[in-house]
């Protein structure tokens, strides 16, 4: 069970998942932790994300408005003499779209990471590939996508200190035109930010981070070879019994090149907003998720959960209070299931969810777009 302070230092390393990849949710910490998702996103979270939001000094878009920016080329185009992009910057953000992915990474970034939609830094798009957890400082690249009319914040650092502009010098051609690489105050380790236009009025930053023996180098080789497009985002399972009620508000997709194979994808819902209010939209969420199970049988494994129960003829794990409910249903031909609910469903809405959930196929030999 996590205590509130960790609870909060969680929610604090997540927000920055905008401006540096993130720390807590990678693929095999995410699968660990995956029933307590929709607790961290109550209370402290909201109001987390608040301050956030207005310590980067952005403006939030209609998030869900149902137009699009006009679709561009196929992802899996190659890009051309420095261009990359889309046509049009992104006034709304499709969280079950892929706008971006690597066309080149340096050797040994392992953990990949896709999120769309309303990230806990707000709105936007964002792509990492970095190092295996537990090996040390984090070192990886980040991509993100800000919608039409955000900019990209100053970084925030682990020592809580504000981050001091520094010297802007010219990057590499980009999208046609120029970019900048920004510096800061307070970097632990080599970076490199670069910022760029990914489309008129669309701002796009990668940010590098002790990778390669020159990051600027490594960010700009990244950058070049970046690709860009519209198309829905592959996930390893459907969901038809969602009510009407609810929208999606984010995407959230892993995956691990290291042996064993992992990976995770997760899909939020929450009430449909006509204000566009993130704090609202994140103060209940529910959230459908699916992981390659593997089968932990120590249990002082931190992985291990004891099952209680059964779900159609599958252990499972149940509990929940105040109408908050968490189900993960194990070794569903090869996949873990898991549902968190924040009260949007009704009593045992997520046992009654479950049938619902049709995965693909061999879903345990199923890949992410990431990897391919």
């Amino acid at each position: 069970m996590l205590d509130e302070r960790h609870i909060g230092d969680l929610m604090l390393t997540e927000i920055e998942s905008a401006e540096r990849p993130s720390e807590v949710l990678d693929v095999r910490r995410a699968m660990r932790t995956a029933r307590r998702q929709r607790r961290l996103a109550h209370g402290a979270g909201a109001a987390l994300l608040a301050v956030a939001l207005t310590v980067g000094g952005l403006t939030v878009p209609d998030l869900l408005t149902p137009d699009r920016s006009p679709a561009p080329a196929p992802v899996g185009t190659a890009a051309g003499k420095g261009r990359t992009g889309l046509p049009a910057a992104l006034t709304t953000v499709d969280p079950q779209r892929v706008y971006v992915r690597f066309g080149w990474l340096p050797d040994g970034l392992r953990n990949l990471q896709y999120q769309a939609g309303l990230l806990l830094s707000g709105p936007g798009v964002y792509l990492s590939a970095s190092n295996a957890p537990g090996s040390g400082q984090w070192k990886g690249v980040a991509v993100t996508l800000y919608p039409k009319g955000l900019q990209p914040p100053a970084p925030q650092r682990d020592s809580g200190e504000p981050a001091q502009p520094g010297k802007t010098t010219p990057g590499p051609e980009l999208n046609g035109g120029t970019s900048t690489f920004a510096s800061y105050s307070g970097a632990e380790q080599p970076e490199a930010i670069l910022r760029w236009r990914y489309a008129p009025d669309g701002w796009a930053q990668l940010k590098v981070v002790g990778v390669g023996a020159d990051v600027r180098s490594t960010a700009a080789q990244v950058g070049r070879a970046l690709r860009f497009g519209d198309e829905p985002t592959p996930m390893p399972a459907t969901v038809v019994g969602v009510p009407e009620s609810l929208q999606v508000i984010t995407v959230d997709v892993q995956e691990s090149l290291d042996e064993p194979h992992d990976w995770y994808a997760s899909t939020t819902w929450a009430p449909r907003s006509s204000t566009g209010d993130p704090g609202q939209q994140r103060a209940r969420t529910m959230t459908v998720s699916v992981s390659r199970y593997r089968n932990i049988t120590d249990p002082t494994d931190n992985r291990y959960v004891a099952p209680n129960t059964t779900v159609a003829g599958h252990p499972a794990r149940f509990g929940g209070q105040n109408g908050n409910e968490s189900l993960t249903v194990y070794d569903v031909n090869g996949a873990n299931v898991t549902i968190d609910d924040s009260a949007l469903l009704p009593t045992g809405g997520t046992r009654a969810l479950f049938p619902t959930v049709t995965l693909v196929p061999e879903p345990a030999s199923w890949r992410t777009h990431l990897g391919r």
